[in-house]
């Protein structure tokens, strides 16, 4: 996974980051309990319907968040006072919208500016009609604010649900504080 991501998207990462689990939204409550319940979530709107079914049953304050025409709304965002963001950047659903690097590092701004972080979702970068594959957020991240989740189940099938979260360095101990115990 470390060496698809890298030649594939521009991650530079370790083994120790990756956690691999049963679909994305086992992952999202992976997301949950590492981070927390208490804290306030952003999405996207419009956005994947099962993302905030999973931050409802879960109990977290959520608030949906406009996009424009690059992607989600800087401006809403900050006025939302949420410490995390849950974004599909190289490929928004169901709009199709890819998000310009501008955008993407006015959200990692947002993300350094305090305690937050951006839950980046590529639910299906590896699926592209022309041009090279878009490098992911993650790569960008210089301060630990990016959790990046991918899955094969477009590529290799979908009954496998196999999905992967890549943690922030920073976020590893944390991890494994929380939710080591979880196989």
């Amino acid at each position: 996974i470390c060496s698809h991501l890298y030649a594939f998207c521009g991650m530079n990462i370790s083994s120790d980051q990756v956690i691999i689990g049963a679909g994305s939204e086992y992952l999202y409550n992976l997301v949950i309990q590492l981070l927390g319940r208490d804290q306030i979530y952003a999405l996207e709107n419009p956005g994947h319907h099962s993302i905030s079914q999973v931050y409802h049953i879960n109990h977290v304050n959520y608030h949906y968040i406009s996009l424009d025409q690059q992607g989600i709304d800087i401006k809403a965002l900050r006025k939302s006072q949420a410490q995390i963001v849950h974004i599909s950047p190289a490929h928004h659903f169901p709009t199709g919208i890819t998000m310009p690097i501008q955008r993407r590092l006015e959200l990692l701004q947002w993300a350094e500016e305090s305690h937050r972080y951006i839950i980046e979702d590529d639910y299906d970068s590896e699926f592209r009609y022309k041009g090279k594959p878009i490098p992911a957020l993650q790569g960008f991240d210089g301060s630990g604010k990016v959790i990046y989740i991918g899955t094969f189940s477009k590529s290799i099938a979908p009954a496998i649900r196999m999905s992967y979260m890549v943690l922030p360095e920073p976020v590893c101990a944390l991890y494994r504080k929380r939710c080591g115990f979880i196989s």
